[in-house]
């Protein structure tokens, strides 16, 4: 609920800006969502990515894609300041990257549940 309510005040903070300025908040809120979606399906199963590190997806790999994700809207921050012009490029850019990142949430989402494998304690003489 409270993440609700963070999105809400940050999308009409969001409204209260010019025009283009405003799209690109959005284009960042639904990239940061998205994101967002990805960890939560992610959570506790097997991680393939290996720039986040195999293994069971946990604490450090959602520490580098938040990493990562920052580091995208930052660098953005600072292209933009220097350069205007490209808003309307990184706008879009969020927007496509967001919705292929939402595709490979719902994909976790429907793929079985990971298991353990069990472990076998033989006695060996």
């Amino acid at each position: 609920m409270k993440l609700i309510a963070v999105f809400v005040l940050s999308m009409l903070t969001a409204y209260s800006q010019d025009h283009l300025q405003r799209t690109w908040n959005i284009s960042v809120a639904f990239f940061a969502g998205a994101q967002l979606m990805d960890t939560m399906s992610s959570r506790g199963g097997i991680e393939t990515n290996p720039v986040l590190g195999r293994g069971l997806f946990g604490t450090r790999q959602i520490a580098i894609k938040g990493g990562i994700a920052s580091g995208v809207i930052l660098a953005e921050r600072i292209i933009l300041r220097k350069h205007p012009d490209t808003r309307r490029f990184w706008t879009w850019a969020n927007y496509g990257t967001g919705a292929a990142i939402t595709a490979v949430a719902v994909r976790n989402w429907n793929l079985p549940p990971y298991t353990a494998p069990a472990t076998v304690n033989r006695i060996v003489k």
